[in-house]
């Protein structure tokens, strides 16, 4: 595409192009210089100079100075329309980049994936973790020692979380809630879920070994997955908003959580397990009472995938053979 500056005169018995133009004729313009904003053959906009004075107001040298002026002005357009591109983009990458994994954070970014406040209703695999004896660490510690070892805790485990894709959910005092399966829907999103867990517990146990070398008490953690239908999208106020899910899934996973009573045990639901089993990523374990209800949880302890390192029951708890 071409755009040309142009210099005409408007007197209706010169220029017959200006017959219709009932407004310039109305105004009595006489003489008109018009200028595209051009930027790299970017069209931003156009700059308008009008005379009434008399006809043939402009020259050829009133348009190249005209032109010179619609350059500057077309690059300082360019540049202000960048800078509050990439402010937004920042804004947004800020926003986001605490809830979801890199991948994720960049679609959110170039526009190619929307949260917008609502919900949609869709199976996803969820994963509870927290620490065993958390209660009694806070009580014994002094509180800066416990933010500071939360947040070094939550800083390995939410990497762990986003490098299989999870979405974090929230923090709840020491339990991280995520979720796979959402915002995006995730093939094999349980197997993801299941490698996800053992992982938070391999990094884990390297962080351990540097804690006991600082005479430091170790971080012993429970995890439960569990697979369902829930609601998922932005939720809350105008000024607030949370990405997260509801439904009896999202209670459930924490009842799987709880049933892990001993430390670095990996507890899977039944939904869970039916979609690993065949990767050899759980067997069954026995049963646990749920609280406030009748009915018993039919649960399955979490074990290394065929064709990978974790090849043995590597989630059994200590002391169990």
């Amino acid at each position: 595409m071409h755009h040309k500056a142009s210099v005409l005169s408007s007197d209706a018995t010169m220029d017959s192009r200006f017959s219709a133009a009932h407004s310039i004729i109305m105004q009595g313009i006489r003489s008109t210089m018009t200028v595209p904003l051009l930027h790299h053959d970017e069209l931003l906009g156009i700059m308008h100079l009008d005379s009434m004075i008399a006809t043939n107001a402009f020259a050829e040298k009133d348009l190249q100075i005209f032109g010179g002026i619609a350059s500057q002005a077309a690059v300082a357009i360019h540049n202000s329309n960048l800078a509050r591109t990439i402010e937004h983009e920042a804004k947004t990458r800020a926003q986001f980049q605490r809830l979801l994994s890199p991948n994720l954070v960049d679609q959110v970014v170039q526009g190619k994936l929307q949260l917008e406040k609502g919900g949609a209703l869709s199976e996803i695999t969820l994963l509870f973790s927290d620490i065993r004896g958390f209660t009694s660490m806070s009580e014994s510690a002094a509180p800066q020692d416990i933010v500071r070892m939360l947040n070094e805790y939550f800083e390995l485990m939410v990497d762990v979380i986003f490098k299989y894709e999870g979405t974090l959910d929230k923090f709840v005092g020491d339990e991280i809630i995520a979720l796979l399966g959402a915002p995006v829907a995730m093939p094999q999103a349980e197997i993801k879920a299941v490698q996800c867990a053992l992982e938070m517990l391999k990094v884990l146990s390297e962080f351990n070994r540097t804690r006991v070398s600082e005479g430091l008490n170790e971080i012993k953690i429970g995890i439960g997955i569990n697979t369902g239908m829930v609601v998922t999208g932005a939720i809350g106020s105008s000024r607030a908003l949370q990405y997260t899910a509801i439904g009896d899934a999202v209670n459930t996973t924490s009842a799987f959580c709880a049933a892990s009573r001993k430390p670095g045990q990996v507890i899977l639901s039944e939904a869970t397990y039916r979609k690993v089993q065949s990767e050899g990523g759980g067997r069954p374990a026995a049963p646990r009472a749920r609280q406030g209800k009748t009915d018993e949880l039919r649960v399955y302890n979490a074990v290394g995938m065929r064709a990978r390192e974790w090849s043995s029951d590597t989630t059994r708890p200590t002391g169990q053979h």
